[in-house]
């Protein structure tokens, strides 16, 4: 009897491990990148301050959440008669941060480097992750935008599409996304994911990672 509870328990932490991190986002083949730049084309690269990355992930189940932020290394954002053309974003992975344990704790600098390590995003060979808008729409509340672009992590690059609200001006744009998440074994990043022959229930990791990304670049 507590073989089947145990094996009822389990299940249910992998039946639940959905949602937990965000809205979950299709992916899809790479598509072409289309930049439009002409003499009026006002381009911004210098990043703004409170500019980053929200990242959250979780062991199955939601269980035992772990969140942090990266933080941006170069981006470049086109606008061409007030609307948003073009826009690639460059993340530092070296910069990731752990706060879901005290300030103080060793488990910060463990996790950090766990992350950074081959296991995940081994940020020897890959020291950044990027993404290039391949197309924007307009949508209504509570976003004003749809995004779609490629996303590259660990050498692989996928197209996704998620919500936002994008605020542009002659000397500004800003990009507030929704929380998303993206399914990790699609950019090859397996460890301890779900399914994982051999791995106890309580090492699994969900294959959702959260992010919400907040961005503004100015002149």
């Amino acid at each position: 009897m507590k073989k089947v509870i145990l094996s009822m328990f389990a299940m249910g932490m992998i039946l639940s491990s959905c949602g937990s991190n965000g809205e979950k986002v299709e992916t899809k083949e790479a598509e072409k990148v289309n930049v439009e730049s002409t003499k009026q084309t006002t381009t911004l690269n210098t990043i703004g301050d409170n500019s980053f990355v929200n990242w959250r992930a979780s062991h199955l189940g939601g269980v035992q959440p772990r969140y942090g932020k990266v933080f941006f290394k170069d981006v470049t954002f086109m606008v061409n008669d007030g609307i948003l053309t073009n826009a690639t974003v460059e993340m530092n992975l070296a910069s990731l941060t752990v706060e879901s344990f005290p300030e103080g704790s060793e488990q910060i600098a463990k996790l950090e480097g766990h992350l950074k390590s081959p296991d995940f995003f081994n940020i020897e060979q890959h020291p950044t992750a990027k993404f290039e808008l391949t197309q924007l729409q307009k949508s209504s509340d509570p976003y004003n935008s749809i995004i779609t672009g490629n996303l590259t992590i660990s050498g692989i690059t996928k197209s996704i599409t998620f919500n936002a609200n994008i605020e542009v001006s002659d000397s500004k744009v800003s990009i507030k996304s929704e929380d998303f998440s993206i399914n990790r074994a699609d950019w090859n990043l397996t460890y301890n994911a779900e399914g994982t022959e051999g791995v106890p229930v309580d090492y699994l990791i969900s294959n959702d990672i959260g992010f919400t990304i907040n961005v503004t670049a100015t002149k």
